[in-house]
């Protein structure tokens, strides 16, 4: 329980992080499967459990012996690294992003293990096309409740995702400080709306993924990632920075800390 409160610990921080993903180190720390077969129940199956069994069939299909570990280790990563994160990204942006690149990178080959891109090679583009995509395009949505819970509907939907930051599309989106200094403010109606759409993407996407991993799991890797790759565009540390002095020497170090730590992350889960 305790290796799986910092395994949340790890992909909180990450979900708080603007272009990374949280699905990317439970992917990697060995929990993805399991943790998708689990939100993919949110909804007629839990009914149909408490139907057959009444609540101990449905305490007994949350598997709260990695769930409730899980989701405290979450909570705690965002509430801990989301005001650090804009606070470093202001004063130390060409680290903290190759930081960020160097875990995306250190990934791919994590991610690709077993599987043959020569063969799935059209997958690998076509999620590198989405990914590079998302970039271009900028849609502010408003701070209303129910602009909130879209936000929150379309970011959790992609958290779930190896590749896809939602922190990332709630920055394009204009929500990510709206929607971070509620959760530290416990304004309420924000983060309750946030919640509310967040839940309903995170089950939808996670029964669209449960189903592609079963029929075409080589493909969906090759997929997740071209999605990683495309996303190392917006990573890319001196767009945020100039590209000189010191930048350049944060910029190595950057990369080689985020690579090294997600190396480190991998042979702690295994």
């Amino acid at each position: 329980m305790i290796k799986t409160f910092f395994k949340g610990l790890a992909m909180g921080s990450a979900d708080a992080v603007p272009g990374v993903s949280g699905g990317t180190i439970a992917f990697i720390t060995g929990i993805y499967d399991r943790l998708i077969g689990l939100i993919s129940m949110v909804g007629p199956e839990l009914w149909e459990h408490y139907r057959r069994d009444g609540l101990a069939g449905v305490l007994k299909a949350a598997d709260l012996r990695f769930s409730l570990p899980l989701l405290a280790g979450i909570g705690a990563g965002i509430l801990l690294v989301s005001k650090s994160v804009l606070l470093a990204l202001e004063f130390y942006p060409a680290l903290i992003w190759s930081v960020f690149l160097g875990l995306v990178l250190a990934a791919v080959p994590m991610v690709l293990r077993g599987v043959s891109v020569k063969s799935h090679w059209v997958w690998l583009a076509m999620g590198f096309g989405v990914a590079a995509g998302i970039g271009g395009f900028s849609l502010t949505l408003p701070t209303e409740l129910w602009g909130i819970a879209l936000g929150g509907f379309i970011a959790l939907s992609a958290m779930i995702l190896p590749g896809i930051s939602g922190s990332f599309l709630l920055l394009l989106f204009g929500l990510y400080e709206p929607v971070f200094g509620a959760i530290h403010d416990l304004n309420w109606p924000i983060v309750l709306a946030f919640a509310a759409g967040g839940i309903l993407g995170l089950a939808s996407m996670a029964r669209v993924l449960n189903w592609a991993f079963k029929k075409k799991p080589a493909q969906v890797r090759s997929a997740l990632v071209g999605l990683m790759l495309g996303s190392s565009i917006q990573l890319w540390p001196f767009n945020h920075a100039p590209a000189e002095g010191m930048n350049l020497v944060w910029a190595v170090i950057g990369v080689i800390v985020g690579g090294a730590g997600l190396w480190a992350l991998e042979r702690l889960a295994r």
